[in-house]
Parts: structure tokens; C-alpha cells; sequence
């Protein structure tokens, strides 16, 4: 039987599947959290949606039951799992907010033990938590998924193939990103990956189709390490082989000569913005100087953005945003009684308080719009001498 609520099937009694809200969402075309409320209370769904449904319902032999939720030590806790709380920071402060505001609170575990340790931990506290908002990587997709059954349970800044999901859309910011550079008269830019990642892979896609629409090259080096020695790394990439202008990789031994020859780069754009900050920092050291000789944007917007000179144009992470909607995510499930409603529909945007449009919705993932915020980092594409 599903995590569902329980149904019949009304058939002639042989052995078959049970039908399930799933199935009665499908055949009623709406999604399984408006059945869910057709059901649980119809005051809060449209008199002919809910008409739709119960034939729907009727049709296919579907009984609704409640669910029998099983009693836990501690319902008012909502866990939190991340890999660093200090660079989760947003997203703590977003979801102790919305917490808060329900009457709950947060739970934090700091998952810096290794991956088999943070199974374990979660496995533990799933029977005692109100749900789980997990925004680590150490747990791979087929546990979650199975833990995702047992009770609720929102992925946050990646998607989980059968597991609610809330990310970040890099391609709104990165669209803004590109266009900013193309204004400016850059014709390429050089993506600088992170570690090997969802975000990375994700923002790398974000930038070539932003790029490919406006018509800029998009060359990639790394990855490196999500740090300041990981962007100086990077900056002696770019000088030590000339990679702006040029098909391939061309050898260049100092500035000035990438600078006559064409093969410095004008734009980077980087994984995030403690590589663009030590980048910048040792870049400065051998004569480029920012925006002057190279424009610089970087994803994240943490507090360093703002602190190193120039100030680093940055496209926004809705860290907040996200943390505050992964706790409705839970609440949505926790109140419908369905751990395993998994999928969110258009009808969903008011229940997790989001305007119409805001979010991308595909399945089983909502993807939050990402911005630009230009400060001091981006200029005119310079020259060669």
C-alpha cells in the first residue's frame, strides 16, 4: 500500500494495483495536492474541480481514507540538513522564519562527518522530526528516495529524480548576465567550474544558452576548488595559455602580450564568488586590472561580493527564499497526510505563497528565479593594443 491515503479498487476482486491519488489527479487533470484538498476540505477547492474529481474518483473505483498518521516524540521540529551551516546561513535564516511562523522549529545538522554518518543520523531522526529539508550531496538519490516514503521530506539546491525538490534556476540570472556583457561589446567569456556538481553543471549549462542566443563564445576552464586558491589557480590558467579570442588554447607569457595578441580574455564569469574574488586578487597583482582589462561576475552573492574591491557584479541565489519555501514544501505534505506527494502543479503557487510565474515547475521540481546584481565588476570590452 502507497504512503498515500488509503484506496480500494473496485473491481471484480481479482489481484491488481490499488489506485491511488496519483492516478485520480491524472484522470481528473489536475495535480495530486488539489485531489488531496478536494477530499480533505473541499471549501478550499473550486465546486466544479471538486465535482471533477469525485467522478473522476468514481470512475476509476478510488475510496478516499485518511491517512493514519503514526505519533511522533517531537512534531513541532522540522531538520535541516546541510553540508557547513555557516555558508547555509540564508538558507537557515529563510527557513527558521517561515518555521516560526507556523509554530515550529529548526533543527540543524551539520553533515560534515562523511556521507555514512549522515545516513545514519537522518535515518534517526525521521522518526522523530515533523519533516526534513536536506541541502547536502552526500546522500545519493535512490536513499532519498526511499526515505522520502517514510516521511516528508524536500530536496533543496538539486533535483532528486521521485523526491520534491526546490533548486535555483540559473538561466534567469545568467540570461542577465550575458546580455549585461553583450552590451558592454564582449564577444566570448570564459566560465570558471567549481567542483564537479549539479550547481556547477547547472550554471555552466545557464551561461552557454544565454550566450548562444546573443550570440557570444563561451570557453570553460577548471574545475577548481570552490576557494581563493581556486581562483588564483584559474587566473593562472588564463594568462599561462591565451584563451580569449582564439579557436584554441595559444601560448601567452605575459599580459601585455595576450593584451597585443588578442587572446586575453574581456569577460569571466565565475562558479562562485570566493573564486572570483581571489582571481581578482591575484590577477591584480600581475597588472589586469578589473573592469578595465577584464570584466568579472560570479554566481552566489555571498557577503564577500560586496566587500572585495571592485565590488563583484553577482548573480543572486535566492538561498532565503528557498529555505522558506522548502518549509511550506513540508507543510503542504505534513497537513494533506502525503508523504509522497511528490509533484507540484500551477494550483500549488498560492498554497507555497508564490506569485504567479515566479517559479519554473517541472514535475517533481520547482526551480526559483535567480538575478543579476551589478555592482563595480563589469565594463567596456577592451582592445588589443
Amino acid at each position: 500500500m502507497s504512503d498515500m491515503a488509503d484506496a480500494v479498487d473496485a473491481g471484480s476482486g481479482a489481484p491488481s494495483r490499488p489506485v491511488r491519488l496519483v492516478d485520480v489527479a491524472a484522470e481528473a487533470g489536475v495535480s495530486p495536492s488539489t485531489v488531496s484538498r478536494a477530499f480533505k476540505n473541499p471549501d478550499r477547492v473550486n465546486p466544479a474541480t471538486v465535482t471533477q474529481i469525485r467522478q473522476a474518483a468514481d470512475r476509476l473505483g478510488y475510496v478516499y481514507r485518511p491517512y493514519r498518521k503514526r505519533p511522533m516524540r517531537n512534531s513541532g521540529i522540522i531538520s535541516l540538513v546541510v553540508k557547513d551551516a555557516a555558508a547555509s546561513s540564508a538558507l537557515l535564516r529563510g527557513a527558521q522564519n517561515e518555521a516560526y511562523a507556523s509554530g515550529l522549529a529548526i533543527s540543524v545538522i551539520e553533515s560534515n562527518r562523511g556521507g555514512q554518518w549522515e545516513v545514519s543520523f537522518v535515518e534517526e531522526v525521521a522518526e522523530t522530526s515533523r519533516g526534513i529539508l536536506i541541502a547536502s550531496d552526500r546522500m545519493d538519490d535512490e536513499r532519498l528516495a526511499h526515505l522520502a516514503r517514510r516521511v516528508p521530506l524536500v530536496v533543496l539546491n538539486r533535483p532528486v529524480d521521485g523526491v520534491s525538490s526546490i533548486v535555483p534556476d540559473a538561466c534567469s540570472g545568467a540570461a542577465q548576465a550575458v546580455s549585461l556583457l553583450a552590451s558592454n561589446r564582449h564577444a566570448a567569456v570564459v566560465y570558471v567550474s567549481g567542483p564537479e556538481s549539479w550547481a556547477d553543471r547547472s550554471r555552466l549549462h545557464a551561461v552557454r544558452a544565454a550566450a548562444r542566443s546573443l550570440g557570444l563564445t563561451v570557453r570553460r576552464i577548471g574545475p577548481v576548488d570552490s576557494s581563493a586558491q581556486g581562483g588564483e589557480q584559474a587566473a593562472r590558467m588564463m594568462l599561462d595559455h591565451g584563451i580569449g579570442r582564439h579557436d584554441g588554447w595559444s601560448a601567452g607569457h605575459s599580459v601585455d602580450g595576450l593584451r597585443d595578441d588578442g587572446s586575453m580574455p574581456t569577460a569571466v564569469i565565475a562558479y562562485n564568488d570566493t573564486i572570483a574574488a581571489g582571481m581578482t586578487a591575484w590577477l591584480e597583482q600581475a597588472g589586469v586590472r578589473v573592469p578595465d582589462d577584464l570584466s568579472v561576475i560570479a554566481f552566489d552573492d555571498s557577503p564577500i561580493a560586496a566587500v572585495v574591491r571592485p565590488q563583484l557584479t553577482a548573480i543572486t541565489i535566492p538561498r532565503a527564499q528557498i529555505g522558506a519555501v522548502g518549509v511550506r514544501a513540508l507543510l503542504r505534505m505534513s497537513e494533506s497526510g502525503l508523504y509522497a506527494l511528490n509533484t507540484f502543479g500551477a494550483d500549488d503557487m498560492a498554497t507555497l505563497r508564490l506569485p504567479e510565474g515566479h517559479a519554473t515547475i517541472g514535475g517533481n521540481v520547482l526551480a526559483l528565479p535567480t538575478a543579476l546584481l551589478v555592482r563595480g565588476s563589469v565594463g567596456p570590452a577592451s582592445s588589443p593594443r
